[in-house]
């Protein structure tokens, strides 16, 4: 009876005082293991809302161990952005790398001892090979132009929008990754999205939360219905993607021509090393295998995702769509589309920041810790203390934003007519951690989708245009969808 009683006592403590005991903010009282996994949802923002309302403007979560969740846009500039190397290192999910990768390398969940190093180094060297570049907007232009004559010859047929971005972009990020060029209607972009998708229902759920807490369910993955095996086996083809293509690269690579290619700067970086007798360092095939295909899943996955939306939302709200072919032709009439037309097109970009706002890419954005000591409103966090910087929680925030869940432009624009730039939108993440890739992606987002406007006319294939639902898992994006498309005289 004792026992009982002590277990009960101890039980109770725990649910009540567990963040006061570890230091923490007040948050959600955590049930022993499971922390409040029992009120985890993929779409996570109005969860965190509710607890934000209830606790402040920081409190802890425990999904299932305990993070600090930081989702007020005036405290996210104060201490992510401002005081970025507080918040530099990343909890990282050592279990999903190790079946990914082999450990932590990459550009997203790499160790963080080589943070600095790998994001410098993969910052001038995506610079030095075309981000930012008319060249490369030209190329982008140019799939764009094959997108809408392909799509120009439907002929009032069902169109699934995904196929023709999702090689257009896939091309694009292809050549700026290995430095090699595909044919558009190649084998292996789709192959890489089915890989994607396949992999989406595996990580749709909290098992792999609870494989980072504990490793040992790895064993037991017959009880879960092998998902972990039928992971790592999509993993692998994946990997043999980008392996089979560095091997291509690296059959042309000449270190004395300048690189076309992260990859090829990469080779260049080791055969630097290698002739002057230096260590390897974080300079190796594993690291390079990683980043590759970060850069190359990355860039391919959320541009997509982002046009897809964008499309969608057209068939959604018809005014809308007008309103942006009257601004294109006014504007710009026949002409091709340039990324510098953003200062001269107010709605079409008023149209992608309200985008950028309801679409944001991850459900649940990656886990920081902290580097230092540091003082949060009033609550000291150890080095070390996990932190969860959910952006995407003031993109749903209603004090923030009057009736967040409905899509207007016209909330972007002033009483002038003019596009205003809201920095509390943030897609890409923010701090020293946020996209490498947010140039081009939003190059390629804004040149596409003008040209689409330009050159298309979208309605539903129905009646009734196709519901704006959301598919889950590691990433987050709208359903599957047909649409018809009509070109433009």
């Amino acid at each position: 009876m004792l026992i009982v009683v002590l277990l009960l006592i101890a039980a109770l403590v725990y649910y009540y005082g567990i963040n006061r005991i570890l230091g923490l903010p007040p948050g959600p009282p955590p049930l022993p293991l499971i922390g409040n996994m029992l009120s985890f949802r993929w779409d996570l923002d109005n969860v965190l809302l509710d607890w934000k309302s209830k606790y402040g403007r920081v409190f802890t979560a425990w999904l299932p161990f305990p993070m600090v969740v930081i989702g007020d846009h005036q405290l996210l500039q104060e201490h992510v952005v401002k005081n970025g190397d507080v918040y530099l290192a990343k909890r990282n999910p050592e279990q999903l790398m190790e079946m990914m990768s082999g450990g932590l390398y990459g550009l997203v969940f790499e160790d963080n001892n080589m943070v600095k190093e790998q994001r410098k180094f993969a910052m001038k060297t995506l610079h030095e090979v075309g981000f930012g570049s008319a060249a490369l907007e030209d190329t982008v232009h140019h799939y764009g132009q094959e997108v809408v004559s392909r799509w120009r010859k439907s002929g009032g047929a069902e169109v699934d929008v995904t196929e023709n971005i999702m090689k257009a972009i896939g091309n694009v990020v292809w050549n700026v990754t290995f430095g090699l060029d595909l044919e558009f209607d190649n084998e292996i972009v789709p192959k890489f999205r089915q890989l994607q998708q396949d992999t989406i229902p595996l990580l749709a759920g909290p098992l792999m939360m609870f494989i980072e807490m504990f490793p040992f369910l790895r064993k037991l993955d017959f009880l879960f219905g092998n998902h972990v095996k039928q992971l790592k086996g999509f993993m692998d083809e994946s990997n043999e993607i980008v392996v089979n293509a560095i091997k291509t690269t690296e059959k042309n690579f000449n270190p004395d021509n300048q690189p076309r290619s992260y990859v090829e700067s990469f080779l260049r970086e080791m055969k630097k090393n290698e002739e002057a007798g230096k260590p390897a360092g974080n300079f190796h095939y594993e690291q390079m295998k990683s980043s590759a295909s970060t850069i190359w899943g990355a860039g391919f996955d959320t541009t997509v995702s982002i046009l897809r939306m964008c499309c969608l939302e057209l068939v959604n709200n018809p005014q809308v769509q007008r309103k942006l072919q009257k601004e294109i032709d006014d504007i710009i009439g026949e002409r091709r589309i340039r990324n510098d037309d953003q200062k001269q097109l107010p709605y079409t970009c008023a149209f992608l920041q309200e985008i950028y706002r309801l679409g944001h890419v991850l459900p649940i954005n990656f886990l920081r810790q902290t580097t230092q000591d540091t003082t949060i409103e009033g609550f000291r966090l150890a080095s070390g203390t996990t932190v969860l910087p959910q952006f995407s929680m003031v993109h749903s925030d209603p004090k923030e934003f009057e009736r967040p869940d409905f899509f207007c432009p016209e909330r972007h624009i002033d009483d002038e007519g003019s596009f205003i730039k809201d920095p509390r939108i943030t897609p890409f993440s923010i701090g020293k951690r946020a996209c490498l890739g947010e140039t081009l992606a939003r190059m390629e987002i804004f040149v596409l989708f003008a040209t689409f406007v330009q050159t298309c006319h979208f309605t539903p294939a129905g009646k009734v245009p196709p519901p704006i639902d959301f598919i889950y898992g590691f990433t987050r994006s709208v359903n599957h969808f047909v649409v018809k498309i009509e070109p433009r005289n």
